[in-house]
């Protein structure tokens, strides 16, 4: 007759498996910190706000990546910054790996068609640069557009007013310009360390259906999104988040730097966090 193990034993055992398990994430962290940094860049509260867990019991802090691309209509000045960027087109997603000649459309005559699921890439993100720029000339466009076509102070123009606000101090400055599947292709194509990011990131291919069956990329996510804040800038970033701001949407200007790095792994690290002051 087998004998169940002993609770001591279950203890050991799980012991142990934690402690494997520690030992290799620390071991993980220590070769993507090895060597000098694949980028080193300096964010703000724009890119790198402060993320609230839903789980209340969660006493760690954490920062959240915030990024955006430049959407595929560049006519429309209304058009949202999504995650379906005009450079992630039919050849972009063939040279990404992806069999998109053959879909469920109407005309379609292949009965094994499955949805592609998600593929994980490289994906470079700019800060500030041409998108950036890009996005508030759309935003003064909208505002051009709405004092043209609608009465004084009217909603439209006040929208579109806190949207040149917005991007001119608040919104994120960091967009995706591009993706591949080669780490030194792409380095040596964005040379600036302190402007580009390389990060790994889920692609999907999407059909529209209405504009006969053209396809484009949709990025699901980065791997790697949210930013553990350390034991050691926790007390700056909690002094410098009791900085009051504005209960309305009104635009705020960020209230601290982040000096990011990204290492051998194209995993992320906070270097240090600094407050910032009103501008």
């Amino acid at each position: 007759m087998k004998t169940l193990p002993s609770s001591r034993r279950l203890f050991a055992l799980a012991l142990l498996v934690l402690l494997a398990t520690n030992l290799v994430v620390l071991l993980g962290v220590a070769s993507n910190r090895r060597g000098e940094p694949e980028a080193r860049l300096t964010l703000t509260e724009r890119e790198l706000p402060f993320y609230y867990p839903v789980q209340k019991e969660n006493s760690g802090m954490t920062l959240r990546l915030a990024w955006r691309a430049q959407e595929r209509d560049e006519e429309d000045v209304y058009y949202p910054y999504g995650r379906s960027p005009a450079w992630l087109n039919a050849a972009k997603l063939r040279e990404l790996g992806f069999r998109i000649d053959v879909g469920p459309g109407r005309e379609s005559k292949s009965t094994h068609y499955k949805e592609p699921i998600p593929k994980e890439v490289l994906i470079v993100l700019e800060k500030g640069g041409e998108p950036h720029e890009e996005a508030i000339r759309r935003a003064e466009a909208a505002l051009a557009f709405a004092r043209e076509t609608t009465e004084s102070h009217s909603e439209d123009i006040v929208r579109a007013e806190r949207r040149v606000e917005r991007e001119s101090i608040a919104e994120s400055r960091l967009f995706a310009v591009d993706a591949g599947l080669d780490r030194e292709t792409l380095r040596e194509k964005y040379k600036d360390r302190t402007s580009f990011i390389i990060a790994k990131g889920l692609i999907e291919p999407l059909p529209l259906y209405d504009e006969g069956r053209k396809v484009f990329g949709y990025i699901t996510r980065l791997s790697m999104e949210t930013i553990h804040v350390p034991l050691k800038h926790r007390r700056a970033l909690d002094a410098i988040l009791t900085k009051s701001r504005s209960a309305d949407d009104t635009p705020a200007p960020p209230r601290y730097e982040v000096e990011l790095a990204y290492g051998r792994r194209l995993e992320p690290w906070i270097l240090s966090i600094h407050p910032l002051g009103k501008k």
